[in-house]
């Protein structure tokens, strides 16, 4: 398959929160689309931590496009001058005071490869220990809890564990923990 090509970008939006543009595109066939819509987002990461015992540790957030409050992994944007790995262990500190031994990396995927710019970062944490107090940014209000793989899975059925980029990264951990069972 053949890329499309960029005949022209217009910013509609820049600031701190989004960078969004109006593209002109040529198809491979010579069709023009304009104008397709572009949200340019920083890099995300997603972190699967596990507990000694098994389970899973998990943050919960008031969404505000959604009007929900939410059940997730913890994770946010990688920051300027951060590495992947970096940002995974400094959002699971903030949002949890919670710091980790070891980290292994699960890997990147699209947030959604047909409009967004960005990735998401998965990586698995284990030997956690509570180090302080949460650090939460000015406009996060967020509890923490440990759950276990059944209790999250009930939770993505209910609808409380519900946003579908958190519900791919919490699958892609329990696949990693199938295998690495699987190879002991």
């Amino acid at each position: 398959m053949k890329p499309w090509e960029t005949i022209a970008s217009i910013v509609l939006v820049n600031d701190t929160w989004l960078n969004l543009t109006t593209d002109t595109c040529q198809l491979p066939n010579g069709a023009i689309t304009e104008p397709y819509y572009v949200i340019h987002e920083a890099d995300w990461v997603h972190v699967f931590a596990q507990a000694d015992d098994g389970s899973i540790l998990t943050v919960k957030q008031f969404r505000y496009a959604a009007k929900e409050v939410c059940i997730e992994l913890p994770g946010g944007v990688i920051d300027e001058g951060e590495t992947p790995l970096i940002a995974a262990q400094r959002e699971l500190l903030e949002e949890t005071g919670y710091a980790a031994t070891h980290w292994q990396s699960g890997g990147t995927m699209y947030a959604n490869p047909a409009r967004q710019t960005n990735t998401i970062h998965l990586f698995f944490a284990t030997v956690l220990r509570l180090k302080g107090e949460q650090q939460l940014d000015v406009s996060e209000d967020i509890e923490f809890d440990f759950l276990s793989t059944p209790e999250i899975q009930q939770k993505i059925e209910a609808n409380e564990f519900s946003q579908a980029l958190h519900i791919a990264s919490f699958y892609r951990g329990l696949h990693a923990l199938t295998l690495n069972t699987n190879k002991s």
